[in-house]
């Protein structure tokens, strides 16, 4: 990962010759020098400081006004997700920090890494009931990586390189630092400090001697690919060791963007909506090498979403490999055969050393498995006037191999991860944590983050409703992004449960809604597409909008997801 370091001073100032700043203004030089930008935020007591600072000390650096903190936080991880690198939000007290912690909560799931700054009550005032005052360490304690109080404007630079090393390290999530409103304000001399040197651990030798004679012995090797914590050089790295041991690949859940879906050696995505023959694939497999991945229950589901149904826990009865960047995460709930700290990048680049061939008798167990992967994909039936696997092989063969997807929860998405396939890493941001109203925020993240890349945001009615606000913030900025609706009036994926467990569906009817309407009131170009034939000219004139545009897809309840 490489971090532009804070400029140095020559020859260096002592601290008397230090012009004095404010807490705030040392915050905001220091995510400037460091490129952790763009900066999000709702305005609101306790973060009025740092917005003046930024504003006045770094006019380029750019800073992204919300309509609500959850949507707010979903962007900072959007960008980080989009950049590899730790993002920046600012929320103001209580409200607006409490408004984050589903967006927390979905960040420390996905092992994404940015930094949340909350403004407090001045430290003089601390337990007396101040306005708009919480204990924000109790709040945020299990959502996050780690929490601060910064009890000093002395200290920010130390405190702020603390929460980037934590979000960033072994296995990414969110850190909080607490800015209390007279360490904003205090002014005092202190030097910045350089961006954290980021520590990539790797295996040792005696490991990779060790998985290279596990895998010598397999007949039925299965390689497992997730986390958030890879590069493009790292999933470049996984295609080339793939392909000269002959491995077939499978992404977790919401990482399918880690390998090229087109690839011969692709064998799908596990998780929710897995294609039962790679579910069995799994069950099968003699050894599993499985990298960067947390292996709990959303990436062992099997047919009708039991988990921990494809691999046994705690000890599997497959061989396992575990390689993962967080010690925690190893022997969490498997028991490995092989567990190996180590980053994707560095463990590759060492199994990529090794001298170890591809057994000719994995040739037809890899083969088979993307016959499988293949099978699965072909177009099936769809109810209603709108056939969407149609659609979406439209948009296949239409969009950049480097367009961005972005998808909320819901049985909708199953439509895309499975006929919509990605070719290019850093092109599929999705929660798996099942929060909703994830893709259009996340979508105007990225899409601030690269202005130079188009992104395609994904939603149902439902999760849409969820931050639809924030395609005002979308029409602010002029961010040629384009969100497809699929409206079906219904929470779908609940209503499926519901039907499944109880024969019938109760509290999931949702009243059917005009979003091209809505977009057009909102300022955003919209469209609305009752069948398939109306699509393909809907969307290109979405694309060619000047700013955001919305597609209402209307399908019927029927279609909620594919067969």
């Amino acid at each position: 990962m490489q971090w532009l370091a804070c400029p140095t001073e020559a020859p260096p100032m002592s601290a008397t010759d230090r012009p004095q700043r404010s807490g705030a203004e040392i915050l905001a030089d220091l995510i400037a020098a460091w490129d952790i930008g763009p900066v999000f935020h709702v305005p609101g007591e306790g973060i009025l400081e740092v917005l003046e600072a930024l504003a006045s000390r770094h006019p380029d650096l750019p800073l992204v006004t919300a309509r609500q903190e959850g949507g707010m936080a979903f962007m900072a991880s959007g960008a980080a997700r989009a950049r590899g690198r730790a993002s920046v939000c600012l929320a103001a007290r209580a409200p607006g920090a409490l408004n984050t912690c589903l967006a927390l909560h979905t960040a420390m799931t996905d092992a994404v890494p940015l930094v949340m700054v909350i403004g407090q009550a001045a430290l003089r005032h601390f337990e007396r009931e101040s306005f708009l005052d919480t204990d924000l360490h109790r709040v945020f304690a299990p959502l996050a990586k780690w929490v601060a109080l910064v009890q000093a404007a002395a200290r920010l630079p130390e405190m702020l390189s603390r929460a980037v090393h934590a979000a960033q390290t072994g296995r990414h999530g969110p850190a909080v630092l607490i800015l209390p409103e007279d360490v904003a304000t205090e002014r005092v001399a202190v030097a910045d400090l350089p961006a954290p040197h980021l520590p990539l651990p790797a295996a040792a030798a005696s490991d990779i001697t060790a998985v290279a004679a596990r895998l010598a012995a397999a007949r039925r090797p299965l390689l497992l690919a997730g986390g958030g914590d890879w590069s493009r050089e790292d999933c470049d790295a996984l295609q080339g060791v793939a392909a000269r041991l002959g491995l077939p690949v499978a992404t977790a859940y919401r990482r399918r963007d880690l390998f090229d879906n087109e690839d011969p050696g692709f064998a799908g995505e596990i998780g929710i909506g897995i294609d039962p023959a790679l579910g069995q694939r799994m069950r099968d497999a003699d050894l599993i090498l499985a990298i960067g991945i947390r292996l709990g229950e959303l990436n062992t589901i099997g047919g009708g979403f039991h988990g921990f149904s494809l691999i046994n826990a705690p000890r599997p009865h497959q061989m396992l490999i575990h390689v993962h960047a967080d010690a925690a995460e190893l022997n969490r709930v498997f028991q490995a055969d092989l567990a190996i700290q180590a980053a994707p990048g560095p463990f590759l680049a060492a199994l990529a050393m090794v001298e170890t061939r591809a057994d000719p008798a994995w040739a037809d167990w890899t083969a088979a498995a993307r016959r499988d992967r293949v099978a699965w994909t072909v177009p099936r039936a769809c109810p209603g006037p709108v056939d969407l696997p149609a659609i979406l092989g439209w948009l296949r063969s239409t969009l950049a191999d480097d367009t961005m997807i972005t998808v909320g929860a819901g049985a909708y998405a199953l439509w895309a991860q499975r006929y919509l396939p990605q070719r290019r890493p850093k092109t599929l941001f999705g929660p798996k944590s099942g929060a909703m109203g994830y893709g259009l925020p996340a979508a105007i993240g990225a899409a601030v983050a690269c202005p130079s890349r188009r992104v395609v945001a994904l939603a149902g009615d439902g999760c849409f409703m969820m931050n639809g606000e924030e395609l005002a913030t979308a029409v602010q900025l002029r961010l040629p992004i384009v969100t497809i609706v699929f409206n079906n009036s219904a929470y779908g994926a609940i209503r499926l449960t519901q039907l499944r467990q109880f024969g019938r569906a109760v509290g999931t009817d949702l009243a059917r809604t005009d979003f091209a309407a809505y977009a057009r009131a909102l300022g955003a170009h919209g469209e609305r597409v009752t069948d398939t034939e109306g699509f393909a000219p809907a969307f290109i004139r979405a694309w060619a909008a000047e700013g955001p545009a919305l597609i209402d897809l209307v399908v019927p309840t029927e279609a909620t997801r594919p067969a």
